[in-house]
Order: C-alpha cells, then structure tokens, then sequence
C-alpha cells in the first residue's frame, strides 16, 4: 500500500498556506448501528489557508441524504507535521440545515492530534494520542 503522508505532508514557510495532499474535503460514513439503524457521517474539510471544520451528523434509518439537516461542526486552524495532524479546534457549535452555523460562547478551544496516511482518494485517521475514545476510520476525498 502506497502511503503518501511524511513526504508530501508539510506546512509551508507561509503561515497562511499549507502545501499538502490532505488540503480537500474528507468524508466518511459509519455503517449503521446494529440495534437502530443510525449512523453518522463526519466530513473534514482542510482549506489551503492552514484552516479546518469537522461537521458532524447523525441520521436515522430512514434519512434522506439528498436533503440537508443540522449537525455539530468545529472550526480553527491546523498544522502538519509528518504524518501528524494537530486540529486547532477553536469554535464549536451547531451547522444548521439551512446553511448557517450558531457557535458557542462558552466552549473552551481544545487540541487533537491525529495520524494519517493518504493512499490515491483515502485517507486513514487514527485518534489514540492520551483519549479516552480512540478511533479509526478511512475518509473518502470528495
């Protein structure tokens, strides 16, 4: 398996570009949970300017996927280093169905580190850098 991470994954000298193959939007779909039939869709997207958002939805077994609905998402910047990706999660809050996103005034900005590895239009995402939930999962380049 070809991976492309710590060769072609870097931050560049300029602060506000990232020249790096995991600049895209990522998605992936859990598969249905066995007792009711949700599942969840998490979609990454890594901008250019060393920015991110995670949006986060879940939907029952009837959803239809053509049609928007509300979800979570976190928003700041990123960095990469190697096969290292520290999420800046800065903002928090709700992505409305309708397009627009309401963020929390409270939330304390917190920090993630996640491993990945790029093979073509996949990229593998592992958690389990001190977390209390772990996980694993291979995102498709939209």
């Amino acid at each position: 398996m070809a991976l492309v991470a710590g060769a072609l994954a870097f931050t560049s000298c300029n602060p506000n570009k990232v020249d790096s193959p995991v600049v895209g939007t990522w998605r992936y779909q859990t598969p249905p949970a066995p007792d009711s039939g949700w599942f969840g869709v998490y979609i990454f997207t890594f901008n250019g300017d060393g920015t991110f958002a995670l949006y986060d939805y879940a939907y029952g077994p009837e959803a239809d996927l053509s049609k928007p609905y509300d979800g979570f998402v976190w928003r700041g910047p990123y960095e990469i280093n190697g096969d290292i990706i520290t999420i800046h999660k800065e903002k928090y809050g709700m992505a409305k169905a309708d397009g627009t996103e309401e963020y929390d005034d409270e939330w304390q900005s917190e920090d993630e580190k996640l491993k990945f590895s790029i093979n073509g239009n996949i990229m593998h995402i592992t958690r389990d850098y001190g977390t209390d939930y772990p996980w694993e999962a291979d995102y498709t380049k939209q």
